[in-house]
């Protein structure tokens, strides 16, 4: 159990704080003052201190350099009414892990503590650029930030491609499906940079509605809009001379794409209802599961910001086009979850291997993940995974085994001639000859990739399975 401490002069807050978090599974302190904080400190050890900046007995960065010579490993997150860009960046430069801006919203907060415990090195000012490299393990993974590399050919070119670009300013587009591990890929990129001890900052642009994107980003002056009480420290800001990940920034409204292409050209920004403008030094990384080629066609992506952005795109494999490396990422979450949960290392039966190397992954990595830890919640008593304890989805998604050694093109011509041979001359039989000829030529431009089929013929990946299964060509 994570153990946090919250410094807040103010009882009500540290009452708060300390039900939230008791609430989410974590060991919480509290305590108003600086001082006698540093007391507790020195008796226990705390994974997290969560404290007020403005303190009554202590200044911010005295405290933070106390801390830090007592558990040098801890992760410092500051808060206050109205954050000072000045002071946000000063301590999040000697180290501090975060400064968030109260009123604390409990999403962002369990986010940044979740990211806390993602991080398995210091963000320390001592702390060297070389220990801050991705270290190998043992069977070819590298498990910084929860993320194994592999070993296969697919999974060195895309290290060998970060470890070249994380060495330079390039902005960067990282193109992959969804659960490839995108932000991982962007993390990486950012720890072998100069960057590395500066803050990494991820933005989910797919819930920056239009209204507030430009606020949340480049931030707004008091009175700026209705509801803007207090000035508003964007995210550009606080993550200046570091790196900013967009994630899904196809997702992004054209005004909002425009104060980016600023940003990105000009190296200064505006808050909204300001007049002033702030010079910035931030890394841009962008990540997509869209082809913004065609976005930009379409005109839902401005062609200028595209090529701003792409001196460099990196495009993350599939699990399906990485299958070698899914030994080697069952074994991270069997080991991770075991260890959450408190259990033994369980193993997987040979029905569930096959299983496994037989299912097409269209979540990737982030689905096998899931499926993991849902299985460990039902393992049985000899300490194994059983194929009862996967989800019925994937079982029903399932590729059978081809029957009688056909392959697939025999299987193809097999199932079209079968249905010529024993078709009516009626307007039903004739659709159905259509409609399977209209799939087999989908399967074949996206070479039989069942999801990509599905969503270009515009139906469910089941709808498919089940019209392919009347032919026998469900494999």
């Amino acid at each position: 159990m994570k153990k946090i401490l919250v410094v807040d002069n103010q009882i009500s807050t540290c009452e708060l704080l300390q039900k939230f978090l008791s609430q989410k599974n974590f060991e919480v302190e509290t305590i108003t003052q600086g001082n006698p904080a540093l007391n507790i400190i020195k008796k226990r050890h705390f994974d997290i201190i969560i404290s007020e900046y403005r303190l009554p007995d202590i200044g911010a960065v005295e405290f933070f350099e106390k801390v830090l010579k007592i558990q040098p490993e801890v992760f410092m997150i500051f808060m206050s009414q109205e954050v000072n860009l000045k002071n946000a960046v000063d301590l999040i430069k000697r180290g501090a892990f975060n400064f968030l801006t109260k009123p604390l919203h409990p999403d962002e907060l369990l986010e940044v503590i979740q990211d806390c415990d993602k991080l398995k090195t210091s963000f320390s000012p001592e702390a060297s650029f070389a220990n801050k490299q991705p270290k190998s393990r043992e069977n070819g993974k590298n498990e910084e930030f929860g993320f194994v590399v592999g070993e296969s050919k697919e999974a060195l070119e895309m290290i060998n491609l970060i470890k070249r670009v994380g060495s330079t300013n390039f902005t960067v587009i990282i193109e992959g499906e969804t659960g490839t591990g995108k932000e991982a890929v962007a993390r990486l990129i950012h720890k072998v940079s100069s960057r590395c001890n500066k803050p990494f900052i991820a933005v989910d642009c797919g819930s920056l509605s239009k209204e507030i994107a430009g606020s949340e980003l480049f931030g707004h002056e008091k009175g700026a809009f209705t509801g803007a009480i207090t000035k508003k420290t964007g995210l550009f800001e606080l993550a200046n001379g570091g790196t900013i990940f967009l994630d899904e920034i196809a997702n992004l409204s054209p005004e909002t794409q425009m104060g980016l292409l600023r940003a990105l050209q000009e190296k200064l920004i505006r808050k909204i209802g300001g007049v002033d403008e702030l010079p910035i030094d931030v890394r841009v990384i962008a990540a997509t599961k869209e082809d913004l080629i065609v976005k930009s066609g379409a005109n839902c992506f401005r062609e200028d910001l595209f090529f701003r952005l792409s001196e460099f795109i990196l495009k993350v494999p599939t699990l399906k086009q990485r299958i070698s490396d899914l030994p080697l990422f069952i074994d991270h979450f069997l080991q991770q979850t075991s260890e959450e949960l408190k259990i033994e290392k369980p193993l997987l039966s040979e029905e569930v291997k096959r299983i496994f190397n037989r299912y097409e992954w269209p979540g990737n990595v982030r689905e096998l993940r899931n499926v993991i830890r849902r299985a460990c919640l039902f393992i049985e008593a000899d300490n194994c995974i059983y194929q009862n304890a996967l989800p019925k989805g994937l079982l029903d998604a399932l590729v059978p085994i081809e029957e009688n050694g056909l392959s697939k093109a025999k299987n193809e011509r097999y199932a079209v001639n079968r249905l010529d041979e024993g078709a009516d001359t009626d307007l039903k039989s004739a659709a159905r000859q259509a409609e399977l000829t209209r799939i087999m030529e989908v399967l074949h431009k996206v070479d039989f990739n069942k999801t990509k089929a599905a969503k270009i013929l515009n139906i469910h990946r089941k709808t498919l399975y089940s019209k392919l299964k009347v032919v026998n060509l469900a494999y």
